[in-house]
């Protein structure tokens, strides 16, 4: 099977939506929308923020995740041409979260399409599992995760949001992706040309 590296949040699951419905509970509105740091998003002091953001993901409602818009049939076109998925992603370190994490993933797209979900704490680094391969496709929603996969020589394909729009898209070593569609063509274009 050939395997295609992925984050989570902002490429198959929509975490903003659900944060802030979260948030609205917690009694707090975003006020600038389109950024990325919660701190900023909801004008509030960092340390609180990354407290929210842990509470959040360490809740039940990290089982119960919608997906992000054309995800499943882009992920089931793949699993469909003979593709697994290993997710990395920055959840919790926290073994329920994990369980809830991976039984969202597995109740949307199915079993087959997952030959590995990794969760690693909230807001981790991801360089020393990205470390570990080579030559992957990479499919992030952070630009600064994108990049890095890409200096580690993955393939890095940057999901275009909201967030990520003032990202240079000039630089060579991350291409843009519009949606899942595209990231299906992307992919099998390159492995294609390399049969």
């Amino acid at each position: 099977m050939k395997k295609i590296l992925t984050d989570v949040d902002g490429v198959l699951l929509d975490w903003e939506i659900s944060f802030d419905n979260w948030m609205t509970k917690q009694g707090y509105q975003p006020v600038n929308y389109s950024d990325y740091k919660q701190s900023s998003r909801y004008e509030i002091p960092q340390d609180l923020a990354d407290d929210l953001v842990k509470r959040f993901n360490e809740s039940a409602w990290i089982g119960y995740l919608p997906v992000l818009r054309d995800a499943y049939n882009g992920v089931r076109k793949f699993v469909d041409a003979g593709y697994t998925f290993e997710c990395i992603t920055s959840l919790s370190n926290d073994r329920y979260a994990s369980e809830l994490r991976s039984q969202n993933l597995v109740n949307i797209f199915g079993h087959d399409a997952f030959s590995r979900i990794r969760c690693i704490g909230t807001g981790a680094d991801k360089d020393d599992i990205l470390a570990e391969y080579d030559s992957h496709f990479w499919i992030e929603d952070k630009p600064a995760n994108a990049e890095l996969g890409s200096r580690m020589g993955l393939v890095a394909l940057l999901l275009d949001l909201p967030h990520n729009q003032v990202y240079n898209e000039d630089n060579s070593l991350v291409q843009r992706v519009k949606n899942w569609t595209e990231i299906y063509n992307v992919i099998k274009e390159k492995h294609h040309g390399n049969t």
